[in-house]
């Protein structure tokens, strides 16, 4: 009896000094892995500001506060003049509650701000890639909001539309667009924080896909898709792009609130990211966005090819943030496909492992301590 005692207790010696060993190098292993500080070193601001993003702390019940934050952070009551017709242009791709589409809080919480601004009109304007836009805003409650605030909500798909010619067009030489894109002095692109199965993320410059009329281009913009396919594949830059040019964006609002990773931009996984993103340069906002969520901006084809046609800075080192530090928010998400790990700076599963680190270092703490105690029994048994 005592023999196997004794057998017992060596093998539990055995087992515990093997997971030890074990916890031990995954412990090493997660300290000397990619971590965030590295990952962002090459990306931090180096003094010399060609664009300034705002990035505030929101959440549902303060986003006013919050939008009202990053207004004053860029300045913006001297940028939006009094008298200006505005256009918020939101992401409804279709009747899906966020964060696949724009918070009707957040929505209102702008129309409220842009209204302090002294603004003449305030349109809100989209045209869903599924389904009819108007009936699409008055299941997401979009329609309400609009209508309590005043405000006229215009359906992009439909109406008078003009020939519009892009200026060395890449996808295109010119497209058919709404008259009332171009009746404004100033446009919004109200965006959702995601991932993007076609185009790796989808902000504020990827949210102009939803102005070319589905009358035309077919429903969901498959005519885009079909153009991007006849180049090669860009990523969906190539008309991205296109239509930045001939559609500027004055000011680029991103709903960080609840983001959304995976298989965006609708059957993704919701995450609590608790930020609002704004900025005036449409290509600095989003290089912004895409590098809290772990993106290289650098690489990003969309934000790639817009600093080649001269729509904005994509480089962080030249983009002062404002606000909260990056480092404070920095969470890698996951891509919509696992090719799209390659313009990521740091993936998912490496910053989950960096957080486990703690974890990894206590178990093998607690792991050791019970190996020199059965240890020291079994020495103790033996005298």
């Amino acid at each position: 009896m005592t023999a196997m005692r004794h057998g017992f207790s060596k093998l539990l010696i055995i087992m515990f000094l093997t997971l030890s060993c074990i916890l031990t190098s995954l412990t090493i292993y997660t300290y000397t892995a990619k971590n965030p500080s590295d990952a962002l070193r090459d990306f931090r601001f180096r003094g010399e500001a060609k664009a300034i993003v705002a990035v505030v702390k929101a959440e549902r019940a303060n986003v006013y506060e919050a939008l009202s934050d990053a207004f004053r952070l860029l300045d913006l009551d001297t940028y939006i003049k009094p008298g200006y017709k505005i256009m918020v242009k939101p992401n409804v791709v279709r009747a899906q509650a966020p964060p696949a589409t724009t918070h009707p809080e957040t929505l209102g919480a702008l129309i409220d701000l842009l209204k302090s601004t002294g603004s003449s009109q305030i349109v809100v304007a989209e045209g869903s890639g599924e389904g009819n836009t108007l009936e699409n805003f008055r299941i997401l409650g979009l329609l309400d909001v609009a209508s309590n605030s005043g405000v006229e909500v215009v359906d992009l798909n439909v109406g008078e539309f003009i020939n519009v010619t892009i200026p060395d067009g890449k996808a295109f030489q010119n497209v058919t667009l709404s008259k009332r894109l171009f009746e404004v002095d100033f446009f919004i692109s109200l965006a959702c924080l995601k991932t993007h199965s076609d185009a790796v993320v989808t902000l504020g410059l990827k949210n102009l896909i939803g102005i070319p009329p589905s009358l035309v281009y077919g429903s969901p913009k498959g005519k885009l898709h079909e153009a991007d396919n006849r180049l090669g594949g860009t990523y969906m830059a190539a008309p991205i792009t296109d239509l930045a040019t001939i559609r500027p964006i004055n000011l680029t609002i991103i709903d960080g609130i609840v983001a959304m990773e995976g298989l965006g931009p609708t059957q993704g996984t919701p995450v609590n990211m608790g930020l609002i993103i704004v900025g005036k340069d449409p290509v600095a906002t989003d290089s912004i966005a895409a590098l809290i969520m772990g993106f290289n901006p650098r690489l990003i084809p969309t934000l790639k090819m817009a600093v080649d046609r001269e729509l904005g800075v994509n480089d962080p080192a030249y983009i002062e943030v404002r606000g909260v530090s990056i480092e404070e928010v920095f969470r890698p998400f996951s891509t919509a496909r696992t090719e799209h790990q390659r313009f990521q700076i740091m993936t998912r599963d490496e910053y989950i492992l960096h957080e486990s680190r703690v974890t990894f270092l206590t178990a093998s703490a607690i792991s050791w301590v019970i190996t020199v105690i059965l240890v020291m029994l079994r020495v103790k048994s033996k005298v």
